[in-house]
């Protein structure tokens, strides 16, 4: 099998036989039933995805045409920016993980941040300026409302105008009809091709692979020069199995049988005995496939205050969350639970089926657990309130809403931490101050009196930690290292993001599903200037802002970072400050512990 999963000794007929009873998979097949109200969004039902791997495979021609295109852009260019967000880029960026996209000659390079250092960083990689006549772009929205790769399109379509460069020759346009960047294309007359091989597109972002182009023109570029793209769609099919007039019989061995279905029943089960967080523990050759994973997982099923939680690059051993499962992703024999993937090396036709077989079973496995916990796995509506706000600040012509009360300021003024929100969740903001006054005050210490006062509350599930800048150099590493001091020593998993990147892949459940974190989100005031042509950072800005009010009313606890530039050094001192001031209050509670357990006192 290209995907199996083994789980501990444990009895799923029961909720096996509930899945087979009411045809879940008949459901999800003719877009009929309870399953069809929860894949629908808008008046759509975005369930394409069962059953496009089935339709490519009927109509070859189709899948020749994009083998074509793919062997055209290999021949033309030797750099191409895939510019989306969420679900668009999410697929590249797990198949680069994997090693299975660049080759000599030819380099494709995700690109979904606002932040002008990713542009510059980019043109790095491309070569600077004369490496642009050899560069193409690709941007792809599977939302209507993404803007972020429109301002990809717009800085590179300038760039390549003033250097006499034909802008057609270089770009390619995949998004919903009618989108925001459906309509740019066409005003910019750019080419555009459609997300679907049937020119349909019934499909949510994060469940794009394998079905739609978001996959499939990565892997036909892959499989450049020799082919194959069909016989890759054609081993994940005969496992993956479901297709129009699939009968009865083969739809109830399907389910009692199929790996992911049992994945679902197993990851059901525990969610049901209140393990709601899900710890990923992937091979290090695998490590690309636990952000595809937690996407899928997090922006389905985190609604109205409930969702399944997925983690990865965690040090399990310091984690001693009650609300975990452990879930082992791995290419060689594992100890379960474990999902296992045939991926033998220099065969990249049998590595990308088993990619494409771990896709589509995973889409099925939210689309069950959605059914069985009864949560709308379509739609993200969380992400629209935040993408509302930061579109109506960005196209505003005021300043933008900096937090200018409410805040605690490091010694030399180049951090400022806002708190002002806080007073929607809860907590008792004066006794915060109070106790932090008592510690020292500043920064530091109002951050470890917030973690302190939740965790104490039991409140405290998860910590989240967020760079709104490009996830490269000393400040993203001080981020890192400043969010896994925090979760070591409060004993909880970290969840460490970069904005705007991943406010399209988990922002809806932080937002929206288990209420049971902090987060903190942090900005950098002077952005770094792009090199060539013009973007600015007040995009960027307006994002990270707008998820702030969007926390703010969904009455999620959250603090606001100011930096006054992208030196390290104010953020470190903030995190191991914090890190420093909790030590020292366990040890405290440890001492004051031992003292009551010899004394009997209170």
């Amino acid at each position: 099998m290209l995907v199996s999963f083994t789980h501990p000794a444990a009895d799923l007929t029961e909720t096996l036989e509930r899945l087979r009873a009411e045809d879940v998979l008949g459901q999800l097949i003719e877009r009929r039933g309870r399953m069809a109200e929860l894949a629908t969004e808008d008046g759509d039902p975005k369930l394409d995805w069962v059953d496009q791997v089935a339709w490519a495979l009927a109509h070859p021609e189709r899948l020749a045409e994009l083998e074509q295109q793919a062997a055209e852009l290999v021949g033309r260019f030797d750099h191409l920016v895939w510019a989306g967000m969420g679900g668009s880029v999410q697929t590249v960026h797990a198949l680069k993980a994997l090693g299975l996209l660049d080759r000599p000659g030819f380099t494709v390079h995700p690109l979904d941040s606002t932040d002008p250092a990713a542009l510059n960083r980019l043109l790095v990689e491309i070569g600077g300026e004369a490496g642009l006549e050899r560069t193409a772009m690709v941007g792809v929205s599977m939302a209507m409302t993404s803007e972020e790769p429109i301002t990809h399109l717009e800085w590179f379509d300038e760039v390549l105008r003033t250097r006499g460069l034909d802008p057609g020759f270089h770009l390619l346009v995949m998004a919903l009809p009618g989108s925001l960047l459906d309509r740019f294309a066409r005003r910019r007359r750019a080419p555009r091709h459609p997300l679907q091989l049937d020119g349909q597109c019934h499909v949510p972002g994060r469940m794009s692979a394998p079905s739609t182009l978001v996959f499939l023109l990565p892997a036909a570029l892959a499989l450049v020069p020799e082919g194959g793209l069909r016989e890759v769609l054609e081993r994940c099919q005969a496992e993956f199995q479901l297709a129009p007039g699939l009968g009865l019989p083969d739809r109830s061995r399907l389910v009692r049988e199929d790996p992911f279905c049992r994945l679902a029943a197993w990851l059901g089960r525990e969610w049901a005995h209140g393990r709601d967080m899900v710890l990923l523990e992937t091979a290090s050759e695998l490590a690309g496939l636990g952000p595809w994973v937690e996407q899928v997982v997090e922006e389905s099923l985190g609604k109205a205050g409930q969702g399944l939680l997925a983690f990865y690059d965690q040090d399990p051993a310091v984690w001693r969350a009650p609300g975990l499962s452990r879930l082992r992703i791995a290419a060689t024999a594992a100890d379960p639970p474990a999902l296992e993937m045939d991926l033998p090396v220099g065969d990249r036709r049998r590595r990308l089926a088993a990619v494409a077989r771990f896709f589509a079973g995973w889409n099925l496995t939210v689309a069950l657990l959605g059914y069985l916990r009864g949560i709308p796995f379509a739609g993200q509506p969380a992400v629209e309130n935040y993408k509302r706000y930061a579109r109506e600040l960005r196209q505003g012509t005021a300043a933008l809403p900096y937090p200018d009360g409410d805040l605690e300021s490091s010694p030399d003024g180049r951090l400022q931490l806002f708190w002002g929100a806080l007073g929607t969740v809860g907590l008792n903001v004066e006794w915060l101050r109070q106790r932090a006054r008592a510690w020292g005050g500043g920064p530091s210490a109002l951050l470890a009196s917030v973690l302190a006062e939740l965790a104490g509350q039991g409140r405290l599930g998860y910590l989240d930690l967020t760079l709104n800048a490009d996830p490269q150099g000393p400040l993203w590493e001080a981020t890192r290292r400043g969010a896994r001091l925090l979760a070591k020593l409060l004993a909880l998993p970290v969840k460490v993001r970069s904005g705007p990147r991943d406010y399209h892949s988990t922002e809806q459940s932080e937002t929206d599903g288990p209420p049971r974190l902090l987060s903190v989100r942090v900005l950098v005031r002077r952005a770094e200037r792009v090199a060539l042509g013009r973007y600015g950072s007040r995009f960027l800005h307006a994002q990270a802002l707008g998820t702030l009010l969007a926390m703010r009313d969904a009455g999620r606890p959250v603090l606001f970072v100011l930096l006054e530039d992208s030196d390290p050094a104010p953020l470190r001192q903030l995190l191991e400050g914090a890190g420093r001031l909790l030590q020292e209050d366990l040890a405290t509670g440890v001492r004051e512990g031992a003292g009551e357990a010899v004394t009997g006192e209170p």
